[in-house]
């Protein structure tokens, strides 16, 4: 861990967390891979030169690395600001839910996966630990999301589209276990949310872009509630609420917006010029942080729900390249104290981290 630079808008110092020949990332944004006491947060290695992959457990205070997986790792399990990574290996001939402690880093067997014969996604863990849902994809248009009991074993299937590719599960942290998902038409020209329920029953979807099964032109005045979803969008806190980017909207000048299944429209979460692309939300829901992919430099911005208002945190100056190690992928620490983000303004990508002045937040 070593000193980059200070913002000179927001007065963030930034650090960059790894280094070495690998590239790294911070893995996403949307459900933060990091402990709930704000210190420890995942680093996902890729192969680079005849060394392998690799998962560990990075600590904010002393800048220890405390490997995971010494292999390429699939991409982890969605489980916000939890006690544990989650994440799957193959044993054997078995697909295994695993799971390793932040603070302690032992590891758990939590399940092991049957063979559906399909392509499994990464899932998402809920917070009371009770339940994993995971996406089945038998071919490029279809899908079943899965749910398995985590204290009995069992498992159901919650939905299942044939027209459709469910993607970027997450559970709530509401206390209700709500499942959001992403829902792709086979073009992706039109990207649904919708929210599902361990106990079952129809797929409810948010009043964003348009809503599959009903005819176009249903609405007055449009066909769509806001233009198309980017496919970047996470809980509010513990709200049930849901922040997300789309295209720019010229009418209502933002990109971004909160909605909820009670709505009849989303609400604009700013106004301004500024297009804004991946999306994230503090543990609190009182911010959302975001990066601006168009912009010079991609800087990061955080902005305050019950203001509306947003300043800049810091230039990220990655320059994307087409794979996921170049994007910033935000998100806040537990404690609102780092934001955490992917660069590779070295030339190699890069886990970065920038701390937050105090009295940043509350100047929003």
């Amino acid at each position: 861990m070593h000193f980059v630079e200070c913002d000179t808008v927001s007065g963030a110092e930034i650090y960059q967390l790894t280094d070495g020949p690998r590239p790294a990332d911070n893995i996403y944004g949307e459900q933060p891979y990091s402990s709930p006491c704000g210190t420890r947060i995942a680093v996902r290695y890729y192969p680079h030169e005849g060394t392998d992959g690799g998962l560990s457990i990075l600590d904010l205070v002393d800048g220890s690395l405390h490997p995971v997986l010494k292999k390429m790792p699939r991409f982890p399990a969605f489980h916000a600001w939890g006690e544990y990574l989650y994440f799957q290996e193959y044993v054997g001939e078995e697909m295994l839910l695993r799971r390793c402690h932040y603070v302690n880093t032992t590891m758990e067997d939590v399940l092991v996966l049957p063979a559906t014969g399909s392509q499994l996604s990464y899932g998402t863990v809920s917070p009371d630990v009770q339940y994993y849902a995971v996406n089945s994809h038998p071919d490029s248009t279809s899908s079943r999301l899965l749910l398995f009991d985590l204290v009995d074993g069992v498992h159901s299937v919650l939905a299942e589209s044939s027209a459709q590719w469910f993607k970027h599960e997450q559970f709530s942290r509401d206390g209700r276990d709500a499942i959001l998902i992403q829902a792709n038409s086979a073009d992706v020209s039109v990207v649904n949310l919708g929210v599902v329920y361990p106990c079952g029953g129809e797929i409810e979807w948010l009043p964003v872009d348009s809503r599959p099964l009903v005819p176009v032109g249903k609405w007055p005045g449009r066909d769509r509630y806001t233009p198309r979803c980017t496919g970047h969008e996470a809980w509010i806190g513990k709200t049930d609420r849901v922040f997300l980017s789309t295209a720019y909207d010229s009418s209502s000048m933002t990109n971004v917006w909160s909605v909820s299944l009670s709505d009849e429209q989303p609400a604009a979460a700013c106004v301004g010029e500024h297009v804004f692309g991946h999306v994230a939300t503090s543990g609190c829901g009182r911010f959302w942080i975001v990066d601006a992919p168009s912009e010079e430099g991609i800087p990061i911005y955080i902005g305050s729900f019950a203001t509306g208002s947003n300043s800049r945190l810091c230039f990220s100056r990655t320059v994307h390249d087409g794979q996921q190690w170049s994007h910033t992928h935000p998100y806040f620490t537990a404690d609102n104290r780092w934001v955490i983000f992917t660069s590779n303004r070295s030339g190699i990508p890069q886990i970065y981290g920038a701390r937050l002045a105090d009295g940043f937040l509350s100047s929003l």
